[in-house]
């Protein structure tokens, strides 16, 4: 097992300045742990209403009334991420799923594991969702 992710200031469930550990990401079998990735993060509501649009999705942790969409690292460049989301930059630590459960801290309910052999959400595929269900048109830019 990886050894635990140093503890960050701010980010999810985090109040103002607290601290706070990387969220911790189940990888489906075979899929290399120990890697860091971003998150992007919703309400509950609104992350139904998102995954009800993505044609598949990975894995979707939740934390009371949010929920938190791993996405490969750099999944911000070039594109603004429109309320109700949030983009949250190194914020996971893939896992091996056997190394979840234990109550430790950064782990979450697992809302949706998985539908592929990667652990990610597609990042443009969510972003176009979230996109839709703020009700906002897609502003990508090219740098």
């Amino acid at each position: 097992m990886p050894a635990e992710p140093p503890e960050l200031p701010g980010g999810p469930g985090a109040e103002g300045g607290a601290v706070r550990r990387r969220l911790r990401v189940p990888v489906p079998p075979g899929f290399p742990s120990g890697a860091r990735c971003d998150v992007v993060e919703t309400s509950a509501r609104h992350g139904l209403r998102v995954l009800g649009r993505l044609p598949g999705a990975g894995c979707v942790l939740a934390d009371g009334d949010r929920w938190y969409w791993a996405v490969p690292t750099g999944s911000d460049v070039d594109v603004a991420w429109p309320q109700p989301a949030r983009y949250l930059v190194d914020a996971a630590l893939l896992v091996p799923s056997r190394d979840l459960g234990c109550g430790e801290p950064g782990d979450r309910e697992v809302v949706h594991p998985s539908g592929h052999r990667a652990p990610y959400t597609h990042p443009i595929l969510l972003y176009f969702a979230v996109c839709c269900v703020a009700g906002v048109r897609p502003a990508l830019t090219v740098s």
